[in-house]
């Protein structure tokens, strides 16, 4: 069989930028309705495309939801055989005269061979790339049909593993350019999937093709911006392009060049006049401009297309200081604290996340004040929409290459299959302000180093150098050289963290992963201790809320140690951890219900204590991303947001963990510090509140004081004596407030509490609630008659609650709004409140 894959890569490497559209092109888009068999069988079952075999096997109703209570293991199998894609299409006279005709595959997973009217045309072997094939002298008018064929991925990968010299740390799965997660994680599924994930066409196209735009911004003052646009394109013919650029109808420059068949670059600078600054979410506006292109050849407009920019400065600083080595994000020329969580891939399934999906998860991390993700790299590039709403709402993403915990083979195959893959996504990426950073990989250069690898695999001195020499290759060579050609001006840093965890330098040195916590079993106070320049990994993991759980269990299920929800927590000792950490600061509680709710608590509270800490050491620390922001799955994990987009305790408390002004308190041989943490980058005089009183009400303490406040800082404005501000009082009944405010603004609040919960004098409060409809949806303003710790709302309706878990003193009257479309008279009577109170 012949193949007509093109073997210029250069051409394969930049084709159909996604905010590219060329006049003379056309597009056939080969989406929607397919068929799909088993191979070697003769039965043809109904398919969508984008989508994957486990979608269309649950749609043909031939396995049952591999999410609901322990289905995964009984579709283990999937992976083990080979699957066939067909699909007929017809191609009229009008579009066969089309010079060139090409297929264009977006997302082929993972191994794959194409066949248009049964002639090979693509091999395919990494779902993280585009793939290209010059089907012109395949086509014919009317009918034509295209079949694609993929492998079992477990038998490919053990072939591919079994042809290495060295057996490689992540076994198998390190041969197939696939996401890791799908393998299976400490967080995840085992569902190994094949198909199309992501869209399918044929373009068509006669003299021109436009193949990437890139910006480059060369100077930013507040007067000037300068940037150079650089347009690659393909053409038939020898002639002349006349290139236009505009911003809302104003034109920005122009310019003729000469035009060779074959690939050319031309440049054409331009500048914007007093520019507007892209800034991260708290700092100010993101403001974006949209860069129209025009592209006029051959006495026609060959091309157009917009492009939104963000103009920004940015830089990673890891300047020598007298502690070690700083690590931080300098953005228009400042110091940015970077407030966020690490994410991953928003389903097992990833074609099938819709865009609403992404706009609800992109408005949750911009609500709770966050200004960073990191994109993991076990995970997928993300599709467009998640850079173009991370644009649009100032959320900087450090972006990591997809490679972690393992090592990778060196052959020449696979690093030309990884360069591919790295010039196709920084091409695709490099023109969003969001991304702040490349990542090589994620704790390879730790695992290499700490986690016995070595001894592991029975590696020799000579196999060591080998292996840990070939890893220098891909990060310190390949892809270092993709960036320094195709995005020169982003930083890129080769591994994260810079040293593990259980070495004394990794809080003096670059960014650190810390799990003394949860992994080291260490008290949540040590985050105080450990704390790093920059926190870009640690965590806890809480239930997902238990209206979340009713969706992938039965009743008998919802208890501690069913084997279904044993099938739902992924770390081998998950459980007991939590248990162990829950009984350390709660009583047991009395019930699977009251057990889901003090185990997100417990996340929050945790995770609370350890935000804290870093914003209080700034600019020591100068980041904080918690793992993790989502889930794949529904889970119980370390994930704020769950699979159902159901915010738990964590997420409600980063709001207020991650304001732009921080009130925190912190106790240190008995003397009470009351930080101010700021990032704002102005001065400002607000209000500090301070108040101790027991949980009936009766106060013994209470002062307001003016503060001063300077720009992006943290200072300790106020210190008390423990035992002197007490007088003598039972600190088992005991709150001390603080509220932080500018008129009839809260900027901040946080209360502290001098024993563990569990010693607490707690007492069943009686709230008082009224409910009111509003525009949004309903507000509901709460009282009680004593301290309600931890006030928990739930609805049976759809909608999200502005806050949730929060401590209601006696005598104050809080309001909250809930946010539904669902505005039926039911929504009080189904409303319940539950407080740390009613769970023993």
């Amino acid at each position: 069989m012949r193949s007509y894959c093109k073997p210029i890569i250069v051409i394969l490497l930049f084709l159909s930028s996604p905010f590219l559209f060329s006049q003379d092109m056309k597009k056939i888009d080969l989406g929607g309705k397919w068929k799909f068999r088993r191979a070697g069988t003769d039965q043809w079952m109904d398919a969508r495309v984008p989508g994957c075999i486990h979608t269309d096997l649950m749609k043909n109703g031939l396995i049952p939801d591999p999410f609901f209570r322990n289905n995964e293991k009984n579709i283990q199998w999937i992976s083990d055989i080979g699957w066939e894609y067909k699909k007929t299409f017809m191609i009229s006279d009008t579009l066969f005269r089309s010079r060139h005709l090409e297929l264009v595959c977006k997302g082929l997973d993972t191994y794959a061979n194409v066949y248009l009217n049964d002639s090979l045309i693509i091999v395919a072997d990494n779902m993280f790339r585009d793939w290209y094939a010059n089907i012109q002298p395949l086509l014919k008018i009317g009918s034509n049909t295209l079949r694609i064929r993929f492998p079992a991925v477990t038998i490919e990968n053990k072939a591919r593993y079994g042809r290495l010299k060295h057996k490689l740390p992540g076994d198998e799965k390190v041969v197939c350019r696939k996401a890791a997660y799908q393998f299976g994680w400490d967080w995840g599924p085992t569902l190994i999937t094949s198909g199309i994930w992501r869209p399918i066409y044929i373009r068509c196209w006669d003299h021109m093709n436009m193949l990437s735009v890139q910006y480059i911004q060369k100077d930013l003052t507040d007067s000037i911006a300068g940037l150079t646009a650089v347009f690659t394109f393909l053409s038939t013919l020898s002639d002349s392009a006349f290139i236009q650029l505009s911003v809302k109808d104003k034109m920005l420059a122009t310019k003729k060049v000469p035009v060779q068949s074959g690939v050319n670059v031309a440049r054409i600078d331009f500048q914007i006049l007093n520019p507007k600054r892209w800034w991260p979410n708290g700092l100010g506006d993101p403001y974006l401009y949209p860069i129209h292109h025009k592209v006029y050849f051959s006495g026609k407009l060959a091309a157009e297309g917009t492009q939104k920019l963000g103009l920004r400065t940015i830089e990673v600083h890891e300047d020598q200081d007298t502690a070690g080595n700083s690590f931080f994000f300098l953005v228009n020329k400042i110091p940015v604290f970077m407030k966020g969580a690490n994410y991953i891939p928003q389903d097992n399934f990833p074609s099938r996340v819709s865009d609403s999906s992404y706009k609800a998860l992109i408005t949750s991390v911009k609500a709770a004040n966050m200004n960073m993700l990191r994109v993991w790299g076990g995970g997928i590039y993300e599709n467009d929409i998640f850079y173009d709403l991370c644009d649009e709402n100032g959320i900087l993403v450090w972006q990591d290459f997809m490679f972690a915990c393992a090592l990778y083979p060196d052959n020449k195959d696979f690093i030309r299959n990884v360069q591919a893959e790295a010039i196709q996504n920084v091409v695709r990426l490099r023109n969003h302000p969001c991304i702040a950073l490349w990542c090589g990989n994620n704790e390879i250069d730790e695992g290499w180093k700490n986690w016995g690898w070595q001894k592991q695999y029975g590696y020799t001195s000579q196999d060591s150098a080998e292996v840990w020499n070939n890893y220098r290759g891909i990060f310190g060579s390949t892809l270092l050289t993709v960036i320094s050609k195709f995005d020169s001006l982003r930083p890129y840093i080769l591994s994260s963290p810079r040293i593990g965890w259980g070495r004394p330098e990794s809080t003096k040195r670059g960014d650190m992963h810390y799990w003394g916590v949860w992994w080291g079993k260490e008290p949540f106070s040590s985050y105080k201790e450990k704390t790093g320049r920059f926190m870009s990994e640690y965590g806890f993991q809480g239930f997902p809320p238990l209206e979340s759980i009713r969706k992938f269990t039965l009743s008998a299920d919802r208890q501690l140690g069913s084997p279904v929800m044993k099938a739902h927590q992924k770390h081998p000792a998950g459980y007991e951890t939590i248990e162990e950490y829950l009984l350390r600061d709660y009583k047991r509680p009395k019930d699977f219900e009251s057990y889901v709710y003090v185990s997100q608590v417990l996340q929050a509270e945790g995770i609370k204590s350890a935000i804290e800490s870093y914003r209080r050491a700034k600019p020591y620390c100068m980041g904080t991303l918690y793992w993790q922001l989502n889930d794949c799955w529904p889970v119980v994990s370390w994930s704020s947001r769950d699979y159902y987009g159901q915010e738990k305790a964590l997420h409600y408390f980063v709001k207020n963990e991650y304001s732009t002004l921080l009130v925190s308190p912190v106790v240190k041989n008995r003397i009470l510090q009351v930080f101010i943490i700021s990032d704002s980058l102005q001065d400002c005089q607000p209000n500090l509140h301070l108040s101790l009183s027991d949980f009936g009400g009766r106060t013994f303490f209470d002062t307001t004081l003016t503060i001063y406040v300077k720009k992006n800082s943290s200072s300790s404005y106020v210190e008390f004596p423990v035992d002197k501000l007490v007088q003598g009082n039972n600190t088992k009944q005991l709150v001390f407030t603080m509220q932080l405010t500018s008129g009839k603004k809260i900027h901040s609040q946080n209360n502290l509490y001098f024993d563990p919960v569990k010693d607490l004098l707690l007492e069943k409060p009686l709230i008082t609630k009224t409910v009111k409809k509003s525009p949004e949806g309903y507000q509901i303003t709460l009282s009680s008659n004593k301290l309600a710790k931890n006030v928990y709302l739930v609805s049976g309706q759809k909608g999200s609650f502005s806050g949730n878990f929060f401590d209601l003193l006696p005598d104050e009257t809080r309001t909250i709004t809930f946010t539904t479309k669902d505005k039926s008279s039911s929504f009080e009577g189904k409303l319940k409140i539950m407080t740390l109170a009613d769970t023993y």
